[in-house]
């Protein structure tokens, strides 16, 4: 009979783990600035869709960015006031 080898897992739980970490110290000021970039990433995203495939669809896109920057904006000067 041929041995079989010991299957190798990728995601071990040791680096399940630090990943779990590192995701749950952040920072309610760094999770806030994480949500700038995105709403940043959807206005961009907005006006690449609006200048190339439909323009209808590139706005929405821009205006959910704005309000979702706006949120995010608020509660980045909340959380930022809170540090000091």
């Amino acid at each position: 009979m041929a041995e079989r080898e010991p299957s190798v897992s990728t995601s071990s739980p040791t680096s399940r783990a630090v990943a779990s970490s590192t995701a749950a110290d952040r920072s309610p000021f760094d999770r806030a600035k994480r949500h700038v970039v995105v709403a940043c990433a959807a206005i961009a995203g907005g006006l690449a869709v609006a200048g190339s495939v439909d323009r209808t669809t590139g706005g929405v896109l821009v205006v959910v960015g704005w309000i979702a920057g706006v949120a995010s904006l608020h509660r980045l000067g909340r959380t930022g006031s809170d540090r000091g």
